[in-house]
Formats: structure tokens, C-alpha cells, sequence
């Protein structure tokens, strides 16, 4: 079954924030509140938003976690915003929202998720492109993506859904999950975890070996909660490859 197109009805949020025949409007941007090991490993967590076309105040500082910002943004549909933590000198995977979708009822705050992060990267990426994405049936696409990735749409092949979408022969079948393998890491004693925002926190004792299942191949960050720094983690079909952050 085609993926069908849907235009979103956009009158009622047009209205937020300025007037009718104003290109752009002002939208508070509510951030999502991180998985509790991060609050333990990242007190320093701050968010750096990003909007294709989007006014961003030429001082806007980074955002705290579960904290809000104000921006200025096209009025146009399924129009992504973006908020990328950062912590330990390096970027994490992004919370993201859709407007018009992710609005509150009362229509002046945009509520970012990290389930909807992933989708935000597609969009923004097809934007950029010069893609109408404003005819795609965000909130089907988005119930899909969490359905068939089991609930971590991070683990979706991102680039092969763009380039569907992009075709617009897109299906719900070419949604697929990235090739993963299960390892084992041996690292020191700590409450480690990867950078994914859905993964959990595993203690280690002294002599024991990670088990971590289903990890996408690929490049992932890799960090303990009471350990200074992270680790780069290279994962390949038959090698899995430990560095320290920033010396690869």
C-alpha cells in the first residue's frame, strides 16, 4: 500500500503568535526533560536548536533540558525544528517536533519528543533538498516509524526513508530497521550506556562484560555515568572498535 499524501489543515495555527499574512510566526519551543542517566552523567546537558529558515535570535543561548526557547519559523507544513543536546564536547542524538503537528491544544507551544527526533532529521534534510514536505502525512509516517522500530525510530534507516520519500514512491514497507548485531564490550566497573536517548543504563562490575543487544552498525557514543569523558564505538559486521572521544 503507497504511502498516501495528506495536506494539513494549517488555518488554526497560522494564527499563533502574529498575523494572518505574515510568512513566519513566533512559536515557544518546549524541550523534552533526558532519560534520568543522562541527568546523573550530563549536568552540564544544554540543547542548540535548528529550524531550516527558521529567525534565530542572534544570541539565543543554549537551552537547559526541560527547558523552553522562542523562535521564529515558516509558516509551512510539517515544518521540522530540531534541539540537539550536548554534553561532554560532543552532540547526541536530537529531540524534534513537526509543525504544525506537535502543537499543544491551546496552539502556542510546539513540544518536542524524542520520538519525533528522527522524523524532525528527515524532514529537515528533505527541506533543505527544496522537498514540498508539506503534502506528506506526518502524523501516519510518525505512528509508523515508532511501530515498526519497536519504539526507537532511531534505529531506522533514515537515509533509505529520505530518499523514498524524496522519489515519492515511498511505502510503509521501505521503512527498515539498520543492520545490527549483538556484542559484548569489556570496560571498566561504571553505569554505562550508548547515546541513544530510548537505550537504559547497565552496571558494571570489575570483570564483567557489557552485553549490549541489537546495536545498529555504525558510529556510537558510549559513556559511564560516573566516568569522566566517553568512548567512540565503531561497529562493523565483524569488528567492534573502541576509541576515546576526539582521538580517532
Amino acid at each position: 500500500m503507497r504511502f498516501r499524501l495528506l495536506a494539513l489543515p494549517l488555518a488554526a495555527a497560522f494564527a499563533v503568535g502574529c498575523s494572518w499574512f505574515s510568512p513566519s510566526l513566533e512559536v515557544r519551543v518546549q524541550l523534552p526533560e533526558p532519560p534520568e542517566h543522562w541527568r546523573q552523567a550530563f549536568p552540564e546537558l544544554r540543547f542548540q536548536l535548528a529550524c531550516p529558515e527558521a529567525e534565530l535570535p542572534d544570541a539565543l543561548p543554549d537551552a537547559p533540558a526541560g527547558g523552553s526557547a522562542t523562535l521564529r519559523l515558516p509558516k509551512r507544513g510539517n515544518w521540522p525544528v530540531l534541539a540537539y543536546p550536548r554534553a561532554r564536547g560532543v552532540r547526541l542524538p536530537p529531540a524534534g517536533g513537526l509543525f504544525p503537528l506537535d502543537l499543544t491544544a491551546e496552539g502556542d507551544t510546539l513540544e518536542l519528543s524524542w520520538e519525533h527526533g528522527p522524523v524532525a532529521e528527515v524532514f529537515q534534510a528533505l527541506a533543505r533538498e527544496g522537498f514540498d514536505i508539506a503534502g506528506l502525512n506526518a502524523r501516519r509516517l510518525v505512528e509508523q516509524m515508532l511501530a515498526r522500530s519497536g519504539g526507537d525510530p532511531g534505529c531506522l534507516d533514515l537515509d533509505h526513508l529520505a530518499a523514498c520519500l524524496a522519489s515519492g514512491g515511498f511505502r510503509v514497507t521501505d521503512l527498515r530497521l539498520l543492520p545490527a548485531r549483538d556484542i559484548a564490550l569489556e570496560l571498566a566497573p561504571g553505569t554505562w550506556f550508548l547515546d541513544s536517548p530510548f537505550g537504559s543504563a547497565h552496571s558494571l562490575a570489575a570483570g564483567q562484560a557489557l552485553p549490549l543487544a541489537a546495536v545498529p552498525l555504525g558510529r556510537h557514543r558510549l559513556f559511564a555515568v560516573e566516568l569522566a569523558g566517553g568512548l567512540d564505538l565503531y561497529v562493523s559486521e565483524r569488528e567492534v572498535l573502541l576509541v576515546p572521544l576526539g582521538g580517532y
